[in-house]
């Protein structure tokens, strides 16, 4: 009888359950919003019936529930090992790298392969009722926010995560650590000063930067405790502090650079004086609305990261199946015309299919950023950097193929076509393989003038002698310096960086003679320097640099055997782009839907040059046959002899 009374009960119950479910006054989108959730479908439905009697927050739980499709999160015990892997570098105070083995062995791991849990099927109701309790009193009661539209509101400062972290309560955390932070140290209603302020804190907090592991975006939580990793990392934590102090924030990203194959995030706060975006948080970027920041990177087209569903960027790339799922994400905005001043560029192509795309020629791979408009044996397309190489391109056989010419933008705003004239040719000289940012030699060569090198008898140094006193940029890559004392034997040396300034060094080679014959091995002594892979100092290997990130940092080497030093040569740190000598290369020109032709070989001299004859007014590429890494060859053209690279066009179309 207990049983049938129990199965009784049971069925009313369902029966009211579903009975109340049928009163809730929903629009379709809404309704199939809750179908799609399944299981989990109650949890939502107490979050809409929660705001019943308040229309904005009603309002606002609608527009995350019908959005919430497109999010998710994953989850594995892997991810938790990844912190216990992050947590030693915390306990130090320079930035250092993990082992070789950690990162081989989590680089190579299958995230993809980790439990994804979809967030309309999984996020219960108390977490978006705090969310979006918390996020609703900063708009209604911040000063800043009291012109922010509800849109703005929604995108701006509502959403619960990021990307596929995992779900958290993460709020409160965040508004108790910082927010009294940011009220001691602004008082005012300026959300772009409120962010400047914010953002100094959380400078000043400190973080460790390791870029050495690819892995899923880390949960809001482990970020506030765990201050380590990478740019993506970082900015996360910056959008989460941001939003939990009230401060309306997005994340605006390049897709692909056309400098290289990777991606790159910021963050942009809303000016709601003036209506604009003003981007922060990377390369030193500090928001002003005076002189919005530039961080000095080209970037081809700039997408903002949204919660919402972004139709129209989604019905360009629909059923595009061959797409990185970076540029299909529907949840991405096109916001290049906030940078550059709007544009367009007509030109040729040579196929009969509908869809082209704007391209970057990035590497062995065409990489697709934006899709144009066909008309006849034209397409156009519309708001992009100037001074950045493109192609048009199509899909055959899931790959993109060239279909048109590469082209560019220059200075006066007209299209330059390259296609290549192999009936006249010019000879060049190849002496680096990808270009130099100034800022990026100026940097190195700042981290060398004033560094001292000194020897001693005694590892105490009681009465050093002083070597080598660098008093000038070194251009040559393997500088040669000869002692003053070529007769006095010594067993120890200590390199002291200039004051205040971090250790960098390529490679640093003792030899016993002035004629740099008659090489000595030495080790480095210091523990602190263990974890900075003292190897890198003699490995040979001139691309990778020994690097103690503390200012005025000093290493002690202890040679092998006491011996006269009679020379040696110091390569400063670099960025490793220059021909490699015995190294096989092969150059090529892009001939538009006849692809990429051979323009002929060389191999790597002594004076880390090449030479080769290439046609007029073709983009060209570098292979080093000898290598398997082809992951930072950047495409070039030739004018009046100069290599012309994309960062050399300079910023000219860039936003007042």
């Amino acid at each position: 009888m207990k049983q049938v009374l129990s199965n009784l009960l049971a069925f009313v119950a369902l029966i009211a359950l579903v009975g109340c479910s049928s009163k809730l006054n929903e629009s379709p989108e809404v309704l199939s919003a809750l179908d799609k959730a399944g299981s989990n479908r109650g949890e939502l439905e107490k979050v809409l019936r929660h705001y019943s009697k308040n229309p904005e927050k009603l309002e606002a739980a609608r527009w995350l529930i019908l959005n919430m499709h497109y999010h998710y999160s994953v989850e594995g015990a892997e991810i938790d090992s990844l912190e216990k892997v992050y947590e030693p570098l915390l306990g130090y105070k320079v930035n250092f790298g993990l082992d070789k083995e950690l990162i081989e062995k989590w680089n190579k791991y299958p995230f993809y392969a980790l439990l994804r849990k979809d967030d309309i099927r999984t996020v219960k109701s108390n977490i978006l009722i705090d969310n979006i309790d918390r996020a609703y009193d900063d708009w209604k009661n911040i000063p800043w926010n009291k012109d922010l539209s509800f849109e703005d509101f929604c995108e701006l400062l509502l959403p619960y995560t990021i990307g596929d972290a995992r779900i958290k309560e993460w709020r409160k955390a965040y508004a108790d650590h910082f927010r009294p932070l940011l009220d001691s140290a602004y008082q005012g209603n300026d959300a772009v000063e409120a962010a400047k302020h914010l953002n100094d804190i959380i400078i000043k907090e400190d973080w460790k930067y390791n870029d050495e592991l690819i892995t899923p975006h880390r949960d809001a939580l482990v970020l506030l405790d765990h201050r380590v990793g990478c740019n993506r990392d970082k900015i996360d934590l910056l959008i989460y502090a941001m939003r939990a102090c009230g401060i309306p924030v997005a994340i605006d990203q390049l897709l692909i650079s056309p400098e290289s194959k990777n991606s790159h995030r910021w963050v942009v706060v809303k000016d709601t004086q003036t209506g604009r975006y003003i981007p922060f948080g990377t390369d030193s970027m500090e928001p002003d609305r005076n002189n919005p920041p530039r961080d000095k990177r080209k970037k081809g087209k700039v997408y903002r990261v949204t919660f919402s569903r972004q139709e129209n960027h989604e019905d360009k790339f629909m059923n595009i199946r061959s797409l990185p799922i970076k540029i299909a994400h529907p949840c991405i905005k096109d916001v290049t015309d906030e940078y550059f001043v709007p544009d367009s560029a007509t030109v040729p192509v040579f196929t009969d299919k509908k869809n082209v795309y704007l391209a970057l020629p990035v590497l062995d791979e065409w990489s697709p950023i934006d899709v144009g408009k066909v008309r006849n044996d034209s397409v156009t397309f519309i708001n992009f950097e100037g001074g950045v190489y493109y192609v048009p391109v199509v899909v055959n056989n899931s790959v993109f193929e060239a279909c048109g010419y590469p082209f560019y933008r220059d200075r006066n705003f007209n299209t330059v076509i390259l296609k290549p004239d192999t009936l006249h040719k010019t000879k060049i000289t190849l002496e680096r393989t990808m270009p130099l940012r100034n800022s990026y030699a100026r940097y190195l060569s700042d981290y060398v003038i004033g560094a001292v090198i000194e020897a001693s008898v005694d590892e105490r140094f009681t009465s050093p002698d002083t070597l080598v006193v660098i008093q000038d940029t070194l251009y040559k890559r393997r500088h040669k310096f000869v002692s003053p004392f070529p007769d006095k034997e010594y067993s120890y040396l200590r390199y002291s960086a200039p004051p205040g300034k971090f250790a960098m060094i390529g490679e640093l080679e003792l030899y016993s003679d002035k004629d740099s014959r008659n090489k000595l091995t030495y080790s480095v002594t210091d523990k602190l320097v263990d974890r900075s892979r003292s190897y890198q100092l003699y490995d040979g290997n001139l691309a990778q640099a020994f690097t103690i990130p503390e200012p005025g940092a000093k290493f002690h080497m202890k040679l092998d055997r006491k011996s006269t030093l009679g020379s040696m040569r110091f390569t400063a740190r670099n960025d490793g782009h220059f021909p490699i000598p015995g190294h096989n290369y092969e150059l090529f020109y892009q001939d538009g839907p006849n692809g990429w032709k051979s323009a002929g070989y060389c191999t790597g001299s002594k004076d880390y040059i090449l030479q080769f004859t290439v046609p007029d007014n073709a983009l060209l590429k570098l292979v080093d046959l000898s290598s398997t890494d082809r992951s930072h060859k950047q495409v070039f053209t030739v004018k009046d002899g100069k290599i012309i690279y994309t960062l050399d066009f300079g910023f000219f179309n860039l936003r007042p």
